[in-house]
């Protein structure tokens, strides 16, 4: 008889669950959910196919929120923008966006906590649930999705779906995913533009007190020309390009939400760079930038609310020198955009007229030096027109002087007159025994060239004269030459 107890009880317990079965089954029927047992044991309570979402809506309790729509391109691929009332022109990732649908559009609980009419909802958070997630199918099906408080360990949330009477337990990546804001979704190269869009760009950088602000045209090749408007006049390097190019595609890391007591943390109180771009459109894109922090930079843009990081390995050239900045010569054409140069120094002066459709040495090439052939040539075929032009636009800049105010009494003066009937007078003013002020068409340029720059004599060495003494060598080369040759002379070499 005891045996037979024994064996009554366990065929009594599967009695019993067999009935619980079937009636969690007829009420998980009655619902418009449906609840199915996943893999690992969780509950799968709600998943919605995304191909079939028209629009997803978060509500926070406070009534603040979030929303997207989704299209279809004409590459049958989902594109996600902000619901209307949420549109404030920010460029979204889509991508990103759509991310975050696939984790908010499928609910698989970890624990049923059971019936809602048999809890206290407030303990849970969801008498006035902490989130509403709100799922409209482009059929018209809407779903509701209510997400409370966090559990007490923090790891888990709880939450309910419409038609669904049973309180359930979920990973708190859910509850932190319904926190998203616009910020979240902003595009991760905000920046970006057409550089025929861009009228001028100005860098800051407030270490020095560096300001300069330059103009953008384009090459026949598409890529940007920047020339420097203010505080100088010249065109700017490759390494000012290459600077602008790291802001323009800056690839930000992430986004953040920095309380006002914490700016200095970051950088953010005082910044170290700026960058203002000017578009033709009228349209202004300011960016800041932290000095570097643990290696990365920390900045703003007037583009969207909030702060940004990017990792150092994205931008380089923040802290160039200015001098590296800008074009190394004072004025630099090819020969075929020149037509003619003048100079003078003292009482000598002179007139270099070139016409050339390639190099000035070219057997078809004009090159007259006060209406005298300087196509005369070294025994290697080095030609003086080269010697003496290469000299003249090649003049470098040595250094910068933006508080000096010298007054315009040039001793050397070059102007080149160029094949669009464009005008360039370079002055040179002494500043001591070993330099010059430079002045461009009658204006100071805050630069100055070393003496060697005009008056360096090379002795054999053709490619370091200097551009007045490449004049006087050319005259020597002209004077001298038998059928078209003149060869340096040894002992005049420079010591």
């Amino acid at each position: 008889m005891k045996s037979l107890k024994s064996l009554l009880i366990p065929f009594i317990i599967m009695i019993v669950l067999v009935i619980v079965a079937v009636v969690a089954l007829v009420s998980n029927n009655n619902s418009s959910v449906t609840v199915e047992s996943g893999s690992d044991n969780r509950l799968q309570v709600i998943n919605i196919d995304n191909s079939l979402i028209s629009s997803i809506e978060v509500l926070n309790r406070d009534g603040s929120g979030i929303g997207f729509q989704s299209t279809i391109n004409a590459d049958g691929v989902t594109v996600w923008s902000l619901l209307d009332q949420y549109d404030d022109g920010s460029a979204i990732n889509s991508s990103g966006v759509g991310n975050w649908v696939v984790v908010l559009s499928s609910f698989m609980a970890d624990v049923d906590l059971g019936n809602s009419s048999e809890l206290n909802l407030a303990e849970y958070g969801l008498d006035d649930p902490v989130y509403t997630i709100i799922i409209t199918n482009y059929d018209g099906t809407v779903s509701r999705i209510f997400v409370g408080n966090k559990t007490t360990d923090g790891n888990s949330c709880y939450f309910m779906v419409e038609g669904d009477p049973d309180v359930y337990t979920i990973v708190a990546a859910k509850y932190t995913y319904c926190g998203y804001q616009l910020i979240d979704f902003l595009e991760t190269s905000t920046f970006d533009f057409e550089y025929g869009d861009l009228s001028t760009v100005e860098f800051e950088r407030y270490a020095d007190d560096l300001d300069l602000v330059a103009s953008c045209e384009l090459y026949e090749t598409g890529d940007p020309m920047f020339t420097a408007i203010s505080p100088f006049k010249i065109k700017c390097s490759t390494y000012f390009a290459n600077l602008i190019e790291d802001i323009k595609t800056l690839e930000i890391t992430s986004y953040l939400d920095i309380p006002d007591d914490m700016l200095a943390d970051y950088g953010l109180d005082d910044p170290a760079y700026s960058f203002t771009f000017t578009l033709n459109d009228g349209r202004v894109i300011t960016i800041t930038l932290s000095s570097l922090i643990n290696g990365n930079y920390y900045g703003t843009c007037s583009e969207f609310d909030g702060y940004f990081q990017a990792n150092e390995m994205q931008i380089s050239g923040l802290n160039t020198q200015l001098l590296i900045l800008l074009d190394n010569y004072l004025v630099y054409y090819p020969a075929t955009e020149m037509s003619k140069i003048s100079g003078t120094y003292g009482d000598e002066s002179f007139v270099f007229d070139i016409e050339t459709d390639g190099s000035i040495s070219a057997e078809d090439a004009t090159a007259l030096l006060n209406m005298r052939n300087a196509k005369v040539f070294t025994s290697e075929g080095r030609s003086y027109a080269a010697i003496l032009y290469e000299s003249l636009i090649t003049i470098n800049i040595t250094g910068i002087d933006t508080e000096a105010d010298p007054e315009f009494e040039p001793e050397v003066e070059f102007e080149y007159i160029t094949t669009g009937h464009e005008t360039i007078t370079l002055s040179f003013v002494p500043k001591d025994n070993n330099n010059y002020y430079v002045f461009y068409n009658g204006e100071y340029s805050s630069f100055t060239v070393a003496r060697s720059e005009l008056f360096n004599d090379g002795g054999t060495n053709t490619f370091n004269y200097g551009a007045w003494a490449a004049y006087e060598l050319t005259v020597e080369a002209i004077d001298n030459s038998i059928s078209g040759i003149y060869d340096i002379p040894e002992e005049t070499e420079a010591a």
